[in-house]
Parts: structure tokens; sequence; C-alpha cells
């Protein structure tokens, strides 16, 4: 790569987001001096009014409710054809100002919007139907969603209806609340009817002053009550406990693994190529635990960026800052780049962290996190460097160290050498540039939709604006670091992978199979890669360390199986006590001579049976198969110390084909789990665009989990997140091939998947008892045994490559293989699983689902 494209592209990103950073403060703003906003309210009193509101609590993470309010205003009304202008235009700004807004709570953060109101004009009336959406998420003071007043507490969640000032003298025809199954411990005034747990109030009289026109008191349960807590700092400090526990516990068992391997190599001595890959994962566990200590740090950061009340919220961002510019710039330095990156690194370090620690030198606020004070568009483009500058730091010790890891462990060509700074540095501006700039497009549709009803011409909306433009810009430097904390178990899966790379290549490797410490790091490997973690329960992280042990268990578990279920386990007959392993007999150089046998052994079974319907000399012509058949199933001979034969024969139950099979289509088992990662990969894209559309697609979803800082990036890092999973999961079948119970290849990916299945179990499980949403984790399940069953399929048949070119397809082949009875059995099974994907798919995107 000569990094002059990637040059070209970071030059004309940067020159945007510098044009942006200096000008977006000046020229997004025209203040001009107040204006009356008179909405004759006299004329409104022939208004008619009806609100509806529906809370969601069961089976959900956070509940949620929908509101819809329906204003009829008189066609008589001054402002009531401005309600048919565009949503650009002043004049319907000020029209549903009227009638949706009360002065005083003009900025609604919390309130969200499925679309735009919807308005109808009719002969006499023109009808707007407003409808809206709020969560309770954390507790908090009080906020505004439409006509409503929401307070969250721990114990009580208060619902009020307030009606705009102009509204105050219509005629409110008609008031539902459904409170989703909760219980109300105050009720004012009494509702007219009750049915089903919907209370509906009719006729509401005018109002005096601010007293709301309903009033309601819900009780949650406990595990909302926890979850929307407005003591969060107990809540966050169990959470930074849990999340801490797990990155020092990996840490603590990668390390171990790491100094074991040095003790412990894979062939008579220990290789170069083993010594860098086991450093290098001894390093990266040390740098995992480092970088987990610091969670507790900044779990700060969450503190300030939750709406803590005022008098409580701590000024601690800035210092939040800091601990995330640090961690990146170890992040590179552990790394061990070239000079000129490390010099590059190091500066950029240096100047973000004095911005950090002394804002006040480049025209901020004496404290970072001060919103009250005056920031110029110099100021603003200082911040944006920062978060940018943190951005560049996270985003190159990934790469640098995902670099590291893969070229001591073999996985990379040995004249690979490390990347230069005029390589890598345009590349990774592009890239951090694309991240400010989706952050910069999604602070701007934030403002916009928090204050879209806000009057632009009013003295105090620069002020405002301004203001939240800070706020974000320092919330996003320090929210950066969390996002990649995220991510950072990918590093170790490759890590683990490098490392077995790596004993792979090493001279006269004495066994066939993984041995105990190959295994231990698979287990690793599937426990941070493969398993399904269950994010939180109530908002409770705390359990987070024990799907970690879970999933070394459930693996292990699946091998203390395979030891006496596999077919390689089971022992030759006529060898008296203590006959031998299948495993511990047949060798990786008798590969060849064992697919010759199967081959042999399949062309006599298919001539047996046609000789069933031969005619007079059909007794012999199989008396002569059958002989041939019972030789085939006798292994080499061996000599016992006593000089005879020792006939070693194999178990009844298993043919030559089955000894075949599970040896897998390499003869060694690193090449197997290679082979199998590409094709789960391969066999997993459209399953990762499936669960991709399913977490963004239905409706309010993408407004759920998609607008904020990392928005995009994450719908991108999910598709990558599946395939990460499909070729880990294929990775561990592969290697594992020979040790997995089953005489054939879906068998062995069913057993993989219960064990993966397990651990969705008890997650399942953990939901029920908190009664939170599942997500997806019925098609997550249901495709992974799909994928898992292509992928074991292709590796049958890739176990008899040789015969590829005497059929037309792999699908003939896998009918000479299968026969034609399990072969049919086998697509029987596939369809089965297709159907029962489609069917919890279409379950899931219908409205019945109690899942979602």
């Amino acid at each position: 790569m000569t990094g002059g494209p990637w040059r070209r592209c970071a030059v004309v990103l940067l020159a945007c987001l510098v044009c942006w950073a200096v000008g977006w403060p000046a020229w997004a703003y025209a203040a001009g001096a107040p204006r009356a906003d008179d909405c004759h309210t006299g004329q409104l009193a022939g208004a008619h009014t009806q609100v509806d509101l529906r809370l969601a609590n069961h089976a959900h993470s956070v509940p949620e409710a929908k509101g819809l309010m329906t204003v009829q205003v008189p066609a008589s009304w001054p402002y009531a054809d401005d309600l048919l202008l565009s949503e650009d235009s002043a004049h319907y700004q000020r029209a549903m100002r009227c009638l949706l807004r009360d002065p005083q709570s003009m900025d609604r953060p919390e309130e969200w919007r499925p679309h735009s109101p919807q308005v109808k004009a009719g002969a006499s009336r023109v009808e707007v139907r407003y409808e809206t959406l709020f969560f309770f998420s954390h507790g908090g003071p009080p906020f505004h969603v439409g006509p409503w007043g929401v307070g969250v507490h721990s114990k009580e969640w208060d619902l009020d209806l307030v009606a705009p000032p102009a509204l105050k003298g219509a005629h409110w025809d008609r008031v539902q609340i459904d409170p989703g199954g909760l219980g109300a411990s105050k009720v004012a005034p009494m509702p007219s009817s009750e049915s089903g747990g919907r209370m509906v109030w009719t006729g509401l009289g005018v109002t005096a002053g601010p007293r709301p026109m309903v009033s309601v008191r819900m009780v949650p349960p406990w595990q909302r009550g926890w979850a929307a807590s407005d003591q969060a700092a107990t809540l966050l400090v169990a959470n930074a406990a849990g999340v801490t526990a797990w990155w020092l516990g990996t840490s603590v068992v990668i390390v171990l693994a790491a100094l074991r391997a040095r003790r412990q190599p894979a062939g008579p001595e220990l290789t170069n190529l083993e010594r860098n890959s086991g450093t290098a994962l001894w390093q990266w566990g040390v740098l995992k635990a480092v970088l987990g200590v610091m969670v507790l740090l900044l779990y700060k950061t969450i503190l300030a960026v939750l709406d803590i009340p005022a008098d409580k919220r701590p000024n601690w961002i800035g210092d939040s800052v800091l601990i995330g510019l640090l961690a990146g710039w170890l992040f590179v330095v552990t790394a061990r780049p070239r000079r000129s990156f490390l010099v590059a690194s190091s500066a950029i370090a240096s100047a973000a962290g004095l911005v950090a620690m002394a804002p006040s030198l480049f025209g901020l606020p004496a404290q970072l996190a001060d919103v009250k004070g005056r920031t110029d568009s110099a100021g603003f483009a200082v911040l944006v460097a920062l978060a940018a500058a943190v951005q560049w730091l996270w985003l190159a010790g990934f790469v640098l160290w995902g670099w590291t890891l893969a070229h001591k462990g073999g996985l990379l060509r040995p004249e690979t050498v490390p990347w230069r700074l005029r390589r890598l540095g345009p590349a990774l501006v592009a890239v951090v540039a694309l991240f400010v700039m989706w952050a910069a497009w999604f602070d701007e549709h934030k403002w916009q939709r928090t204050t879209w009803l806000m009057d632009h011409g009013a003295g105090n909306y620069h002020s405002h604006h301004v203001t939240a433009l800070v706020k974000d810009s320092v919330h996003y430097a320090a929210q950066v670091p969390l996002w990649y904390y995220t991510h950072v178990w990918v590093l170790g899966g490759l890590a683990i992978v490098a490392l077995l790379r790596a004993r792979d290549l090493a001279p006269a490797v004495p066994y066939a199979s993984p041995g105990p410490l190959d295994r231990l790091l698979l287990a690793v490997f599937f426990a941070i890669v493969v398993v399904w973690r269950q994010g939180s329960y109530a908002g409770l992280q705390a359990f987070t360390p024990l799907w970690f042990v879970l999933g070394i268990a459930a693996l292990y578990g699946l091998l203390a199986v395979g030891r006496r279920r596999s077919v390689l386990a089971q022992h030759f007959e006529g060898c008296g006590d203590g006959s031998p392993q299948l495993c511990e007999t047949i060798t990786e150089a008798e590969r060849s001579h064992l697919i010759a046998r199967a081959r042999r052994f399949r062309e006599l079974t298919v001539a047996l049976r046609a000789g069933d319907q031969g005619g007079a000399d059909a007794a012999l012509r199989r008396h002569a198969i059958e002989k041939e058949l019972s030789g085939l199933h006798r292994w080499r001979p061996d000599r016992d110390v006593g000089g005879g034969v020792a006939r070693q024969l194999l178990p009844s139950h298993i043919t030559v084909v089955d000894v075949a099979l599970s040896w897998g289509p390499h003869a060694e088992w690193w090449d197997n789990a290679r082979h199998a990662a590409v094709l789960a990969a391969a066999f997993g894209l459209p399953g990762s665009a499936l669960l991709v559309w399913l977490f963004y697609g239905p409706e309010d979803q993408w407004m759920r989990w998609g607008m904020y800082f990392f928005g995009v990036p994450d719908v991108f890092w999910r598709f990558v997140y599946w395939e990460i999973v499909w070729a880990g999961a294929g990775l561990v079948l592969g290697a594992l091939w020979r040790l997995l119970p089953g005489r054939r290849g879906p068998a062995r990916a069913l057993s993989l998947t219960l064990a993966y299945t397990l651990l969705v179990g008890l997650g399942v499980l953990g939901s029920l008892i908190t009664d939170q949403d599942f997500g997806n984790v019925a098609v997550a399940v249901s495709l992974m045994l799909l994928v898992l069953t292509l992928t074991s399929l292709a590796m049958d048949a890739d176990t008899f490559r040789s015969e590829r070119r005497f059929w037309p397809n792999r699908m003939g082949l896998l009918l000479s293989i299968y026969q034609i009875r399990g072969f049919s059995a086998q697509v029987a099974y596939i369809l089965m699983q297709v159907v029962a994907v489609l069917t919890i798919l279409r379950f899931f995107a219908g409205g019945e689902s109690a899942f979602k």
C-alpha cells in the first residue's frame, strides 16, 4: 500500500472536519431579538383534545411509554392554516408551539417522535395527531414528554398531565392511561371508568395554574425500580465491580495459559514462534488487566453522562478524558510501533492531555465539564480536536495490537514489516474523521429533535445551542474509550488463535488432536468469542464474570461427553483388556490410506446392495464382498510383546467411513479448524445480515439503538461481530472435530450448538426472572445450528475431496458418502432448520412477539 489514496482521502476529510468545527457555531445561528408569540388562546376554547398513553413493562429491559395527543382546532383560529405548511416554516413551528409546548419546557431530550405530527384539514377543523415515545431508563429530575410531566424514582413513577397554556381552556374529551400491568398507588382525580387496568377520564374541566389535570403515581416492580433508580452511584459501583472482575479474570487465565505454553511446547522444543506468540499473549493479558483496572476510573464518566441532578453531579469528566487519553497512549506504546509512529502518538496524547488538564489555556472554561462557561468557535474546534485525538489513539492501539498478535503468531507472512506512520497514519486519520463526522451529524440531529419547536429567533437560542455542542463534545471524548472497551475482546480471541497457530507450526507435533493446553486455549476462546453474554439483568452487570466461567465449563463438559462418545475415542475390539483407542493408533501419516479404505468400503456397500437383486451367483458375490468388508473392518496388525499378531478390529458399530469422517478433511487438526472457520464465516453471511436487520430494521429500533454517538459504526460492527462469532464457532468445531461426539458432521455440529444453547438458556432464565426481553436469541441459536450444520456437511464432503472430480457437484458426493437413506435424513434435517428459522423470524417480525 503506497498510502497515496489514503493520504488524499484523509486530507479531504480532515479539511471538511476543520471547516465544520470552526464554522459551525458561527453560521448555525442567526440570533435575533425575541418575538412576541401570541397564540390567540381565546379562540382555542373551542378546540377538542384527546390523550392516550400506553405503558409497556412486561418483557422489556427498559419500560417504555407511547403517547398520542390528538388536537382538533377550529378552522377560524388564525394559525390553523399555518399547520399545513412545511415543517421548516417558522409559521408552522409557531402554530405547533402553541398547541404542543409549554414555554418553560422547550428542550426535551427524553422525548422521541416516530414521525412528525400528522395534520389533516377538515371543513371546520384542523386535526393534529402528535405521537411520542419515552423510556423509564434512569432516575433524575422530572422531564416533559408531550403533555406529560414524568418523574422516575426507584419506588414510584409519577405521570402528570399538564395542558399547554394555550389549551388550558380547551375541551379535554378523553384521557386514557394503560399502565401495562403496573399498579397505581395514587390517582387524582378518580377516573370516569376503568376496564382491564385501563383508566379513562372524560369531560375534564378547565384547570387553573400549574396544577396537573390528571396525576397518576405508578409502582414499578423491583426489577424496573432497580434499573431506573435515581441512586445511580450504588448500581454503577456494582456494575464496575462486575465488569472489572471479568477483565481481570480473563486476563489471569490468559497470562497463566501463556506461561504454561512456554513451559509445555507443542513439540520437543520451544520454537521461536511459540516463544514470541506466548510472550505477546502474556503481554496482552497484563495490558488487559491494567485496562480493566482503568474501567473503575472510567465509570466516573458514566456518572457524569447520566442526568444526575446538578447539585449531585461530579465535576470529574475532565479527569475521565485524561484517563482515556492515558489508556489510549498506553495501548499504542505497548504495541511497540516504529519510532515515528510512537513520536506522533506521544505528541497527540500530550497535546490532548494539556487540553484536558488546562482547558482555560485554549479559551475553554476552567472546568472541562462546565457547560455554563462561554466557548467561542476556536474553543469548540479545540474540543473537536480533543475528541479526534482520543479516537485516533484508541484506533491506532487497536490496529497495532492486532497486527502484533497476528504477526508473532504466524498468522501473517514472515516478511511482513510493521506499518509505518506514512502508511497507517493517513488511513487512521480518514477513519477517525468518519467517526467524528457521524458524531457531529448525530449531535446536530439530536439538537434538532430536542428543540425542534424552540424559537430560532429567540435571544437565548444561540447560547443554548453552543452549550449543548460543548457538553456533547466533551462527553463524546469521554465515551470513546468506553466504546473501544466493549470491543477489546476481539484482540484476546486473536491472541489465542495466534498462539494455537504457532503451536501447530512446531515441528514433530506428537499428537493428532488438540492437547490439554490447546483444549484450554480453545475453551477460553469459546468463552470470550463465541458465548452469548447477557449484558445485564435489571441494569446490573455484576454477573458478567459468570459467563466466562460457564463458557469454559460448557466446552469442557462437551469434551467429557466426547471422551466417551466420539468415534476416535472408541477402543479396538479383539485385543483383550486395555485395548487402545482409535486415536492412539491412527496417525496423520496414515490419512491417505484411511481415505482409500473408506472409499473402498463405500464401493463395496453399494455393490452389496446391488447384489441383493442379482441372479443365482449373487450369494457367491455377496460372500466375497462381505469377506472384503470384514478385512476393511480389521485395522493394520500390530506385533505384540510375545511376537504374535494382535488382531485389531474396529468396534462393531463403527465403520471405516465413520473413522475417515471423524478424522476430517485435513491431516492436522489446525487445518481442520482453519477450514471450518472459513466455511462458517461464509455460510454465516446471510445470518449476519439478518440479525443486523432484526436489531435495527423494525419500527423504532433504529431510533432506540442507532441514534447515539456510535450508531452507524455499531451497525457495521454488529455485522462484523456475528461474522466473528460464526468463524469462531467454526474454528472450535474444526479444532475439536476428532473429539466431539457423533459419527457424522451434523451430529458434531449439534453437540457444539447444544453447548452454546445451554448458556443461552441460562441467560434466558435470568431474563425470565427479571422479566426483560430475550433479544433475538431464538434466531441466533437457530442460525448457529444451521451455520454449523452446513459447515459440517462441507467438512464431510471435503474429507473425500479427492473424489470431487468424479461428481458433478458436492451434493452428489455427499449422496455417495451418506448413502441414500442417510443423505435424505440430512436434507430433511437442514430443511427442518430452515423452516424453524423462518418460523421464528415470522414470529419476531410480527406484532404478537412478547420477546422483543
